[in-house]
């Protein structure tokens, strides 16, 4: 009872709800569950660093099939390779069907028709601030749960995944990326560490699609880590949209 009051204080008064900078004209590209809101104008043959795969491939494919995208995907978890690696199998086959949103959807769920090996690509590693390192990943205790964890709280287990890491810059020197053009951030907890990482290269991203995994377990000291690498993300970008999920787009400043 009373963790439920001070949960429902906590809520009240240090949710992070920054104000909107501007109004942009968004689609949202995926589905509710996997997808995430995208600021589209003249965007085609757009690089894409999408980290965070899961079981719900929706938005990197969608992103593919709508604007001519190469996808970097990258996910350090067994079940996401697995994921991949039946999607693979079924590189350019066409399918109807409409996604579900249970998070876990079937490489057959997919219009993989213009999806290929040249512009899906997946990297098994975990995204972080440094390269080359091993981190330990915690496995959810509901085991319907695809994602792991860096951040071990009341809904992650003791068992952890090690695994290895690869940064912002690294992904693009690996890759001879000359322009990145959305960032996409699902990372359950990793995501203000990496942000900071990528702030400081010479190439940002255009766009940012981030989901602040503290921002759904509010307190005080969660609500000035937000404030704080808002604060820094603003300094170059403009907040466009929080979507009723809670994820977040930034757009570069012109």
């Amino acid at each position: 009872m009373i963790n439920r009051i001070i949960n429902k204080i906590n809520s009240i008064f240090f949710t992070f709800q920054p104000n909107i900078f501007l109004k942009k004209k968004l689609e949202h590209i995926g589905t509710n569950y996997g997808g995430y809101d995208v600021y589209t104008e003249n965007l085609f043959n757009p690089n894409i660093i999408s980290c965070g795969l899961g079981e719900d491939a929706s938005f990197d494919i969608e992103m593919i099939n709508k604007f001519d995208a190469k996808v970097y995907s990258i996910d350090p978890t067994p079940r996401s390779l697995n994921h991949y690696n039946d999607i693979k199998l079924n590189f350019g086959k066409k399918n109807n069907s409409i996604f579900n949103e249970s998070g876990k959807l079937s490489a057959f769920n997919y219009n993989l028709e213009k999806t290929n090996k040249q512009n899906f690509i997946f990297i098994n590693k975990a995204i972080w601030k440094e390269n080359n390192k091993k981190i330990k990943l915690f496995f959810p205790k509901n085991q319907k749960h695809v994602s792991l964890s860096i951040n071990k709280n009341e809904k992650f287990s003791n068992n952890y995944y090690s695994a290895s890491t690869i940064d912002y810059k690294e992904i693009i020197k690996s890759f001879n990326i000359n322009k990145v053009d959305i960032l996409k951030l699902d990372i359950e907890g990793a995501e203000i560490e990496v942000l900071n990482s990528v702030l400081k290269n010479f190439e940002i991203p255009n766009q940012i699609l981030v989901e602040f995994d503290i921002r759904r377990r509010p307190n005080f000291k969660s609500y000035l880590k937000l404030k704080n690498i808002h604060k820094k993300i603003s300094f170059n970008y403009d907040l466009v949209n929080i979507n009723p999920k809670g994820d977040f787009t930034y757009i570069k400043k012109i």
